[in-house]
């Protein structure tokens, strides 16, 4: 069985900005955490509402984001995910 994929690589923000609205079926990400790792300047905070709105733009109708975060900074990325527009459902903790 024969697989294409397609890899980009950017700054996401950048990148789902090229994307058209409704192309994508589903978003399996694990973003940064924002828990300073290692002093990392990416790993500062969760994304933004505005990463997420992007996320959501992309989406077609019934997709699905599933966004894996931190026990101790979960609540942050919630928060921003729906206020970018998401309807949180569930949950999944690990």
């Amino acid at each position: 069985m024969k697989t294409n994929v397609n890899l980009f690589n950017g700054d996401c923000l950048e990148v789902l900005k090229g994307f058209a609205d409704n192309s994508v079926d589903s978003i399996v990400t694990d973003p940064p955490y924002g828990l300073k790792f290692m002093g990392r300047k990416w790993d500062y905070d969760v994304p933004s509402a505005d990463i997420w709105r992007e996320c959501l733009r992309v989406l077609k109708p019934g997709g699905h984001l599933l966004a894996f975060a931190d026990t101790r900074t979960q609540h942050r990325m919630c928060v921003n995910i729906e206020d970018a527009g998401f309807e949180i459902r569930d949950m999944i903790a690990w």
